[in-house]
């Protein structure tokens, strides 16, 4: 992404493990720059392989457990929960992830609560820029918040190999956001994209393209 789009922040890679289970364990990282030549590692993910709803659990780079993500049994709508979160029925989810009807290209919203708002709800669109999901872009408001792009096509289809993505996230986004975003996807790649439910408190699903700001997005 150039930065007459609107993304000046961090690279992040996402690789999936390719001797998991489970299909769900990654490693997130920083990339290297000319300043921090190493590569710093983020977050980790590690999947439940006998869960039918595709838990997935994030520790940050110390192993401490930051959140956990699944969709319900027989359901499409995903739940980010605090640790633990999920089993208490008096926790609320931190944010819903809620697909929209696409038969080829990745579309869903994420809800969440801004703290930093008094608790007004925040809405992200994730839209797919292409049928191949290669690209994918994030908006806040009709602006560009996050580009993620699925680095090797080929090894989509190559048994055994897991492929990597490359994130490229605004300043100001949640990095840890940006990667429950990317683990998600990398979960749907081989799905088409189904309705969810969205949470009680949000308005009717923008049209197709179409930001919350009524602002069309660009491809």
């Amino acid at each position: 992404m150039s930065q007459k789009q609107g993304i000046l922040g961090a690279i992040v890679g996402m690789k999936q493990h390719s001797n998991s289970w489970s299909g769900g364990d990654f490693t997130i990282s920083k990339c290297p720059t000319d300043e921090s030549p190493l590569a710093e590692k983020l977050f980790t993910v590690d999947g439940d392989f006998k869960s039918i709803s595709q838990r997935r659990y994030f520790q940050d780079a110390s192993g401490l457990p930051l959140f956990e993500i699944a969709h319900k049994r027989l359901g499409v709508t995903w739940f980010v929960h605090l640790p633990g979160g999920r089993e208490n029925t008096s926790s609320p989810p931190i944010a819903t992830i809620v697909p929209q009807w696409h038969a080829l290209k990745d579309k869903f919203d994420v809800h969440l609560n801004n703290a930093a708002a008094n608790g007004e709800e925040t809405i992200l669109e994730v839209r797919g820029q292409d049928v191949f999901k290669s690209k994918t872009h994030v908006y806040h408001k009709g602006a560009l918040v996050t580009a993620i792009k699925l680095k090797d096509m080929v090894s989509v289809y190559l048994p055994g190999k897991r492929p990597a993505w490359e994130l490229e996230v605004a300043e100001g986004m949640d990095l840890s956001l940006a990667a429950i975003i990317g683990v998600v996807l990398a979960t749907v790649l081989y799905q088409s994209s189904y309705k969810g439910t969205a949470p009680k408190s949000s308005g009717s699903d923008p049209d197709p393209g179409v930001g919350s700001s009524g602002k069309e997005l660009a491809p």
